[in-house]
């Protein structure tokens, strides 16, 4: 993780606008460059390896993250609790020079309240004589009004039935309309139904026949096709057994020619080694020569050696 994130970055230079995208321009470097072995057990760990180190470094910045928020939280709560502290203190403050002035309104205000209490009781009883004559006035207004509505309601009413009366005629003759008309559509469904029941049964009458001439006719040339067919596959069976007659025979006679080869090439490959081994002992009598061993006794030991009889000691030919 530490080599993928510098080792300097702060919370609050990483959180800041655009301040992240150095650190990953970075990390997607790092991706490209590096180049993936999956052949190999230690290619597969450096793999493991590299996305575990991307992973760290999620978590480092998440962390960092967290942090700065946690801090950003706490500071933003002490300055809302002053902000509280500020307005409480002030609009106490406020309340204590201004309240002289409220004081006075509120005096001046019951003041103007009492005054205009007194003027209405006086127009009350200025007005007292002049409403009996009023009532009278408004009770026959209001019988009036009540026969003018009476009137209107009869009227509005004999209208609703009116019209109730005209809609259940149209709803009644529309009703007669639409049956008419459902009937006429029925009966031309079955007018045209039966003729399409015609037309349908003579049409597979017809196909029918044309099937059973069809099928004559495919009957007549498979029995032909099947008739050619057992003709060639007689004479494909004759040339067949022809052909594998021949290839047995080539075959026995490649086996006999190659078990021959094979013999032959054992028989020259063994007088080669024979006469191979017998140059290198020669060579090696002619070496024990030189230390003055007799012939005789150089062959005993190379026989020796052959045979195994010397331990530790062979002979490459």
């Amino acid at each position: 993780m530490l080599d993928l994130i510098p080792k300097n970055i702060t919370p609050v230079k990483l959180f800041s606008e655009n301040g992240l995208d150095p650190v990953l321009k970075k990390i997607r470097k790092e991706i490209r460059e590096f180049v993936p072995i999956i052949e190999t057990s230690k290619g597969r760990k450096e793999i493991g390896s590299f996305a575990y180190k991307i992973a760290q470094s999620k978590t480092f910045i998440d962390k960092l993250g967290k942090e700065l928020n946690a801090d950003l939280k706490a500071k933003t709560k002490l300055i809302d609790a002053e902000r509280k502290r500020s307005r409480d203190t002030l609009d106490k403050w406020k309340n204590e020079v201004r309240q002289p002035l409220t004081d006075y309104e509120i005096a001046e205000k019951e003041r103007i309240e009492e005054e205009q209490r007194i003027e209405r009781v006086n127009e009350v009883h200025g007005d007292a004589l002049h409403e009996n004559e009023m009532f009278d006035r408004e009770v026959e207004l209001k019988r009036k009004e009540a026969e003018l509505e009476r009137i209107e309601e009869e009227r509005l009413e004999k209208l609703e039935k009116e019209r109730q009366a005209k809609e259940q005629k149209e709803y009644e003759e529309r009703l007669k309309k639409e049956a008419a008309e459902t009937e006429r559509r029925e009966a031309e469904k079955k007018i045209q139904h039966e003729k399409d029941e015609r037309e349908r049964v003579e049409c597979e009458a017809l196909e029918a026949k044309e099937k059973a001439e069809r099928d004559k006719i495919a009957a007549e040339e498979r029995a032909k096709i099947e008739k050619e067919m057992a003709v060639q596959k007689a004479e494909d069976d004759a040339k067949a057994e022809a052909a594998k007659k021949e290839r047995d025979r080539l075959r026995i006679e490649t086996e006999k020619a190659a078990k021959e080869q094979a013999a032959k090439d054992i028989a020259d490959k063994k007088a080669t080694n024979k006469k191979h081994q017998a140059n290198i002992n020669n060579k090696i009598m002619d070496a024990f020569s030189v230390l003055d061993i007799p012939k005789a006794d150089a062959k005993k030991i190379i026989i020796a050696v052959v045979q195994g009889k010397i331990p530790n000691l062979i002979i490459n030919y």
